[in-house]
């Protein structure tokens, strides 16, 4: 417990003293890691609507075909006895 204390006053030590270091880094870092971060969610979102519409075409002709194979293995369709 007392390491986890003297680490903690350590760090806040640190970073009162590299205050200024780490506010310039940040502003200088920050806005790039947002626009890749951008970026990326921009490209995963286009990957995915490209996912999606060759799974909705993959639907669609599946979905045709069984159509067509119940049309022409159903002939005249219901009887009534």
């Amino acid at each position: 417990m007392l390491q986890f204390i003297l680490g903690a006053i350590a760090g806040a030590v640190a970073a009162y003293c590299y205050r200024d270091n780490i506010k310039s880094y940040m502003n200088e870092k920050t806005p790039t890691v947002r626009d890749r971060a951008a970026d990326k969610l921009e490209a995963f979102g286009k990957g995915a609507e490209d996912v999606l519409d060759r799974a909705k075409s993959r639907i669609g002709s599946t979905v045709r075909a069984g159509q067509e194979r119940l049309r022409s293995v159903g002939g005249s369709g219901p009887t009534t006895d």
